[in-house]
């Protein structure tokens, strides 16, 4: 079983619709068990980042993913990044750690040595401009002596070999990346509940750059073998196990790479078996997209978990209860709502809402503009409902 090919190459290896996002290890134990079963498929993109999953500089998803491609070096494709950005819509003081704020060529060098060292290898296959959401931090990144002229150098030293860009755009700017003719592969949100980035992509694939998309199952939302039945679905030729193939069928249909952030073992097998069934037309597709939405005309832009709002002063993690959230309100789950009283009761000071202060910081860094003081207030009604 082989996952469907994109018909595309990066790095001198064939490039499968599936790509790894290396934010949502559940632990170090089973990242290795987990990049192999996806080599073995064809699945060779890693997506890594000084900031995922930090929890030391020597236990992070760098330092993970290092220990589990020895070996496989040469098999993989690499992704690295960060940010002359903070992770939003502003620029805060250099944060080496988790590779924000690199303001300078030199802090720039400094963060992709860093990287390098955690990961254990000798050069990236891809080094990427990461976190871009507005004007700001991207022009931020051309200033004479900034980030793009201390990556260039890394490049012209034999540090990485393609140059990529992620963010949280709409397709104005995503058309904007693609004109620039220096980004080779860009990483933008896309899934079916969220269409709205589809014309600034479809532009960059014309142009020959691969885009590989973000939150395939809008943070989780189209995860967990969610069930669903789509009326009409039969008439044009398709059927669903879950949700999941629903998302990811449809991503590929459009002839981007699926970034899936995958927690366990289990989750990669499962993803790889949907990506490697028939793909579907554009027109198959869009005739999904239109049956879908049917069943959702009311959802708005919803948290993605990305995380990039931590952390809190008080240390709430609201991204996890968001999550939850949206499975009730969207999805209709009420094992989502008692998931969330249970968190809200059980789990800590972490989950207990009412002890925010309002503080607004969490919403200065959310890459997706986001409310976070009315998703709490949400949240805090569904849990005393």
């Amino acid at each position: 079983m082989a996952i469907n090919n994109t018909g595309k190459s990066l790095a001198g290896k064939s490039l499968s619709t599936m790509t790894i996002g290396c934010m949502r290890w559940s632990g170090p134990e089973n990242v290795g068990d987990i990049i192999q079963e996806c080599v073995n498929h064809g699945a060779l993109y890693l997506d890594t980042s000084p900031m995922y999953c930090y929890n030391s500089e020597t236990e992070n998803s760098e330092t993970w993913v290092g220990r589990g491609i020895k070996g496989i070096r040469d098999k993989v494709i690499l992704s690295a990044k960060c940010s002359p950005g903070n992770g939003g819509m502003g620029i805060d003081e250099w944060d080496p750690l988790r590779g924000f704020s690199n303001q300078t060529a030199d802090q720039v060098r400094s963060t992709i040595d860093q990287s390098l060292t955690r990961l254990g290898v000798d050069y990236f296959d891809c080094y990427q401009l990461w976190t871009v959401s507005n004007e700001l931090v991207y022009e931020s990144a051309f200033k004479k002596g900034g980030w793009l002229e201390g990556v260039m150098k890394a490049k012209d030293e034999g540090l990485f070999k393609h140059l990529g860009i992620t963010g949280h755009p709409e397709s104005p700017m995503i058309k904007r990346w693609a004109d620039e003719g220096i980004f080779e592969i860009m990483t933008v949100p896309f899934h079916i509940m969220n269409t709205s980035r589809l014309e600034g992509i479809e532009y960059a694939l014309a142009k020959g750059i691969i885009v590989n998309a973000m939150n395939p199952l809008n943070a989780g939302m189209l995860g967990n073998n969610t069930e669903l039945e789509i009326p009409g679905l039969d008439k044009i030729g398709l059927s669903l196990e879950n949700a999941t193939e629903l998302a990811l069928k449809f991503v590929e249909a459009f002839g981007m790479t699926a970034l899936c952030g995958v927690s366990t073992l289990e989750q990669a097998k499962s993803d790889i078996k949907y990506l490697s069934k028939p793909k579907w037309t554009r027109e198959q597709a869009l005739q999904v997209s239109d049956l879908f939405n049917n069943l959702f005309s009311g959802f708005e832009n919803a948290c993605t978990q990305c995380g990039y709002c931590k952390p809190c002063p008080v240390e709430l993690d609201f991204p996890e209860m968001f999550k939850m959230k949206n499975f009730y309100k969207i999805l209709k789950m009420d094992s989502a709502k008692q998931q969330l009283i249970t968190m809200s009761k059980w789990y800590g000071d972490g989950y207990k809402l009412e002890r925010c202060e309002k503080c607004g910081i969490c919403e200065t860094r959310c890459p997706n503009g986001l409310n976070v003081m009315e998703q709490i207030d949400e949240t805090l009604e569904i849990i005393r409902g």
